[in-house]
């Protein structure tokens, strides 16, 4: 009986072959399954194409729900327009934001003749009228007829008061009235009041009656003398345009003579009244300024 070698010692035995069988063409062969690409599961969830007729339907229905909302919008802002006009007019027109308020008027210029009470009347019957439509031009014209305003102007001051600025008519003659009194007339002879005497101040002023020209030319006269002067004068009479004269308080009587070379006029009698000759002289003629006379009574 033979004894089986032993393999070295520390080394495992060679492991057998294992034997394959062969498998069979089937076996070895996968089971197909129908492929199920992206295009096909497209395909399959596309709807089937709706109709012509039906397209067309639809689009239109778009179109006017599309056209509704642009209305919609269209007259949605037209409608703002006119809220926020009517807003606008109601705050400009009626609202009291506006309205004037005689308590906020400013005036000023009311001079010597001009009677505050007057303009205060005037003023006060556009009372609440909205200021963005007063006619501050027809409120001036109204102020103008008031005796003694000469000129008025009005302009607004937001939101409800006005600023209101008068020339007076300043009288500088008082005329004697043949019914009694003095009249008051300013330098284009318009009468601006009434007084019971000639004011302090003012000369008396005696000319013909209903002769307008007589009463320019003295009132001409007047106004080229000299501010200093002209406090001097006492009185003023003319009986024709070219024989206007005038007495000075504490001084000679002056024959001036017409309107003309009044200025030339004027410096010619300051100099003969600081002149000693004529401080002795009782009438100054410079009606001829270049030859001016003085005589004594």
């Amino acid at each position: 009986m033979s004894t089986p070698t032993r393999p070295p010692t520390g080394r495992p035995p060679a492991p057998k072959p294992v034997e394959r069988r062969p498998e069979s063409r089937q076996e070895s062969r996968p089971e197909r399954r129908p492929e199920r690409t992206m295009q096909a599961v497209l395909e399959k969830a596309r709807p089937a194409p709706a109709p012509l007729k039906e397209r067309k339907d639809e689009r239109e229905r778009e179109r006017q729900r599309a056209e509704r909302r642009r209305l919609a919008i269209v007259w949605g802002r037209r409608l703002g327009y006119v809220v926020a006009a009517g807003v606008l007019v109601w705050l400009v027109l009626l609202s009291p934001v506006f309205a004037m308020d005689p308590a906020k008027v400013q005036i000023s210029g009311y001079g010597t003749v001009v009677d505050p009470t007057q303009v205060r009347d005037v003023i006060d019957t556009h009372e609440g009228a909205s200021l963005a439509t007063l006619s501050v031009g027809h409120l001036a014209s109204e102020l103008r007829d008031i005796p003694g305003v000469r000129e008025a102007h009005v302009s607004r001051q937001w939101p409800d008061g006005l600023v209101v600025t008068l020339v007076s008519r300043e009288p500088v003659a008082a005329i004697p009235d043949p019914a009694g009194g003095f009249m008051l007339v300013d330098d284009t002879g318009v009468q601006v009041g009434r007084a019971s005497k000639a004011p302090k101040g003012l000369p008396s002023l005696t000319v013909p009656a209903d002769s307008e020209k007589v009463l320019t030319a003295a009132l001409e006269v007047i106004d080229a003398l000299p501010a200093d002067l002209k406090d001097r004068v006492r009185a003023v009479t003319a009986a024709t345009e070219d024989s206007v004269s005038f007495q000075l308080t504490k001084g000679p009587l002056v024959e001036w003579g017409s309107a003309e070379d009044s200025q030339l006029k004027a410096k010619v009698l300051v100099v003969l009244l600081e002149s000693k000759q004529a401080r002795k002289a009782d009438v100054i003629d410079v009606s001829a300024p270049t030859l001016p006379i003085t005589k004594n009574n």
